[in-house]
């Protein structure tokens, strides 16, 4: 069985997800373990039950957060008579990072042709920095989540009846930047209160960020703003996710790290033999919105500013969200 389990001291709910693996190499879709008894406990021994929101995805109940300094365990029980257990997992206090630098540059990223080959171009963009603090003796464990928040213009390609007056669709969606795990990899023995630049991520230009329609052409980008997802990790989340970012990371090299080396934290409590894989993890959460300059966006026309104001672009959902002639609640104006 699989396991991906987070609970953090932010928003809820949270979500706990359990499917069955399959032989390496198949191609099937992983089935999801549907009907468990799914439920974290916490040093006082106070248990919370998650609810099966669709086929194998559980969900915390309302009300339930997280809390700093307290640890958390994940019992899982499945309607098969086995039953599982992780590690306790405690929520640390969480590193404040307000404030992010951007630079206009030139990278080499990777594109794929229409027959599948895939050749390394010159690409330019913006990239995203985080200056973070090193507080104690002990180097930032954390991990990030970007995304970003794009308006834009539809026009209809063939305006009936009046080619004039085109009907025009106002559109925002969020898009996940980048498919590998982000995690901190402070530089070795790094003086207390030190600080290190950590790159987070890169928007290219012309990146091609919403639904296509043979109906519909871009007519112009309104505004983009980044969403920024932080998560200070104990020790044990941090070994799974820098692991994990390595076997991403690796270019076939010989001495890259193999999968069967990853770790999680979860155990068969009822067959000890049996196979687990995944984590669960309790970490520290903040969610933060930074506004780019209108567009154009180029290297001489660019700044980045945190807007509080915007944090409710945090909880909007990653599905496009357009109207015909009128703004979709939530756009930014200004």
């Amino acid at each position: 069985m699989a396991v991906e389990g987070l609970i953090t001291n932010g928003p809820g709910p949270y979500s706990i997800k359990l499917f069955m693996t399959s032989a390496y190499g198949n191609a099937s879709v992983y089935q999801p373990v549907k009907n468990a008894q799914v439920m974290v406990k916490d040093q006082d021994n106070e248990t919370t039950f998650f609810n099966e929101n669709e086929p194998g995805i559980y969900l915390s109940p309302n009300g339930f957060k997280g809390i700093t300094g307290h640890a958390y365990t994940l019992f899982i029980n499945t309607s098969d008579g086995e039953s599982y257990q992780s590690e306790s997992q405690t929520i640390i206090p969480g590193i404040v990072v307000d404030s992010l630098e951007v630079a206009f540059e030139e990278v080499m990223k990777p594109i794929q042709d229409a027959f599948g080959g895939v050749t390394y171009e010159p690409v330019e963009g913006v990239k995203f920095y985080a200056d973070i603090q090193h507080y104690d003796l002990e180097a930032p464990r954390m991990r990030f989540e970007t995304q970003v928040h794009v308006q834009y213009m539809l026009e209809e390609k063939e305006p009936w009846p009046d080619p004039d007056d085109p009907d025009l669709m106002n559109c925002f969606r969020k898009v996940t930047l980048g498919n590998s795990v982000n995690v901190t990899i402070p530089l070795i023995d790094m003086p207390e209160n030190a600080s290190f630049r950590h790159e987070l991520e890169f928007i290219p230009s012309q990146f091609r960020f919403y639904e296509g329609s043979e109906d519909w052409f871009l007519r112009y980008i309104d505004r983009r703003a980044i969403i920024l997802h932080q998560y200070t990790l104990n020790q044990e989340s941090y070994r799974f996710y820098h692991s994990l970012h390595e076997q991403m990371s690796a270019e076939g090299h010989i001495f890259d790290p193999i999968a069967t080396q990853l770790q999680g934290n979860m155990k068969c409590i009822s067959n000890p033999d049996r196979m687990v894989l995944g984590h669960f993890e309790a970490s520290s959460y903040q969610g933060k919105s930074f506004l780019l300059n209108p567009e154009p966006i180029t290297e001489n026309r660019l700044w980045l500013h945190r807007r509080p104001d915007l944090d409710y672009l945090l909880d909007i959902p990653d599905s496009s969200h357009c109207m015909l002639h009128l703004k979709p609640e939530g756009w930014i104006y200004y």
